[in-house]
């Protein structure tokens, strides 16, 4: 799959699954010296307070740091919901 689509897909999902947060969710992305870290941050409380990390990961390439915090992802989602329903699609082919 395209990193950017992956990207999109993830993105959407995130914010799908924790959208009445009271603050928007979602996907980091840093360049690390070597390689990237990536996760999924959310906010129980307005104006970017109470932060937790719901998943997170490094890896050399971006496309795989992404393939990796994607699987996590997916791994906490316990109630279908339609866009984590098509990145499982998109990803897993399932």
């Amino acid at each position: 799959m395209n990193t950017e689509v992956l990207i999109d897909k993830l993105t959407k999902a995130i914010s799908y699954r924790y959208r009445d947060d009271k603050t928007a969710p979602g996907l980091t992305v840093s360049a690390l010296k070597k390689g990237y870290y990536c996760s999924v941050v959310r906010y129980t409380d307005a104006f970017a307070k109470g932060k937790t990390v719901v998943c997170k990961t490094k890896a050399d390439s971006l496309t795989d740091a992404l393939k990796d915090l994607t699987e996590q992802f997916l791994n906490t989602q316990t109630v279908p919901a339609v866009p984590i329903q098509d990145l499982r699609m998109t990803y897993w082919g399932k």
